[in-house]
């Protein structure tokens, strides 16, 4: 792997604490026939937990792994975006270091990518791992797809899309990688929506390629409300494909409101006060 002109795909590794899974994630790579010529990038988000920095120092003196590191934490966006800009390959699968692949994941998706060379991404089906209950879920993309390609209407519906998808570097330079301003929860789903609004096509297949472990601790666990009004608001186009703008507007409001933010509700309700619902109108006429 020392020689990149070799590699025909890279797996980028976003590191924050995680201590070993680290490595049951990088023991996940060895089940592919293409492991030989896959670049790894471990992206360190400024770990301080002293296992995780002690076993990145190992990674990085015996082996070929490429280590990046952040000089303070500035999340998963900042993260992914320096891995994709580090990748010698045009081809990228994203892997968070709780994570794992199930058996010859890479191998599927970079024949994906050669046999279907006008496509952005791929979108598989996966699993979940309840790291406390250990309870199991098989998530299928299917429903999510028409004739075997993401279809927008049905994401914008029941978003499905798994954030580590694997995606071309130059679908990531096209669109302007990840967005730094929700850098901390739900920049996945804003970097797929600006892709497919910008007329990305995804490929589904019928075929398990990832392992998410999840936990209240791991590095997806973190949710915020207001980024997903964000969404909303940034994206109020892709979401009005199943929602009319009146439902858009008053659920924006409505998440707003308990908070009494003031400026921001007056902000909404002057732009949109006709498609407010009647108590929304009476709510925005309140704190004027």
């Amino acid at each position: 792997m020392d020689n990149f002109k070799l590699n025909i795909i890279t797996v980028i590794i976003c590191v924050y604490n995680e201590e070993y899974s680290i490595l049951n994630a990088l023991r996940s790579l060895r089940n592919n026939d293409i492991y030989s010529q896959t670049e790894i990038i471990l992206i360190d988000d400024h770990s301080t937990n002293l296992v995780t920095i002690r076993i990145l120092n190992l990674l990085t003196k015996f082996t070929q792994i490429k280590l990046i590191k952040s000089e303070k934490n500035l999340g998963l966006s900042n993260s992914r975006n320096l891995g994709f800009s580090n990748a010698n390959t045009d081809y990228i699968f994203p892997l968070d270091a709780d994570d794992t692949f199930p058996p010859q994941a890479l191998d599927m998706v970079y024949q994906e990518f050669v046999n279907d060379p006008n496509i952005d991404f791929v979108a598989g089906d996966y699993e979940t791992i309840d790291i406390e209950t250990n309870e199991v879920k098989q998530i299928n993309c299917y429903s999510v797809s028409t004739e075997n390609y993401i279809d927008q209407k049905k994401l914008a519906n029941d978003w499905k899309l798994l954030g580590t998808s694997p995606c071309k570097k130059s679908t990531w330079v096209k669109n302007g990688g990840y967005n730094l301003k929700y850098s901390y929860t739900v920049q996945d789903v804003d970097f797929w929506i600006r892709i497919l609004k910008n007329k990305g096509v995804g490929k589904y297949i019928n075929k398990k390629v990832y392992k998410w472990h999840k936990s209240n601790q791991g590095m997806n666990a973190q949710f915020n409300r207001f980024e997903m009004i964000k969404l909303l608001e940034d994206h109020t186009d892709f979401y009005q494909l199943t929602m009319s703008k009146r439902e858009i507007y008053n659920k924006i409001f409505e998440a707003h409101y308990p908070y009494k933010k003031a400026i921001t509700l007056i902000k909404i309700g002057k732009t949109h006060f006709l498609k407010l619902r009647l108590i929304n109108q009476l709510r925005f006429i309140s704190i004027l």
